[in-house]
């Protein structure tokens, strides 16, 4: 394995209690498809996310995994593999269909991310940001165990800051009781 699972316990016997989430990355996918085949993944990367989400969730934290991209024909493994949090949902890619993956997961992982940094937060005007936030909060964020707002990718220079304000503001001023 890559580093022992027991540099899990003494990271979180040092942080007192104060550690709630653990992240872990693999990037599997690319734009248009896996970057990595299914059989291979689940031959020599679950494994070891099995092993680094057994002792996390054993001291109480969750795991926060992140790969963007076409990545939905691994999702299954990498939420079965302990994973609580996916990061991000990309939905511009193939197979990243918000409402099929809620359907699917929703009831066992915390989606995170979704609108589109590529296009509508880099060249859409905020009223589009504002329209695609909302259908995201709407699809991903109804029921289930939980949705974060942020696009789909960090936030990075150049994006106007009125698209990223509209962002941020749809989702403080969202009925989140609803």
């Amino acid at each position: 394995m890559a580093w022992p699972p027991d540099i899990f316990c003494r990271v979180y016997a040092r942080c007192g209690g104060v550690l709630a989430m653990t992240f872990v990355s693999d990037d599997v996918a690319g734009q248009t498809s896996l970057l990595i085949a299914p059989g291979m993944w689940r031959r020599h990367l679950q494994p070891r996310l099995e092993l680094w989400c057994r002792p996390i969730h054993d001291l109480g934290g969750l795991v926060f995994h992140r790969t963007d991209g076409a990545a939905r024909p691994l999702f299954g493994p990498i939420v079965d593999g302990g994973v609580d949090v996916l990061n991000p949902i990309q939905p511009a890619c193939p197979g990243m269909d918000l409402g099929e993956l809620k359907r699917e997961f929703g009831d066992r992982v915390v989606f995170r991310g979704s609108v589109d940094k590529q296009s509508v937060l880099s060249r859409g005007s905020p009223e589009d940001v504002r329209a695609q936030t909302r259908r995201c909060i709407e699809t991903l964020g109804a029921g289930g165990v939980g949705y974060i707002v942020y696009s789909c990718h960090n936030v990075q220079l150049g994006r106007p800051l009125e698209n990223v304000e509209a962002m941020i503001e749809t989702t403080l001023n969202w009925s989140w009781a609803a």
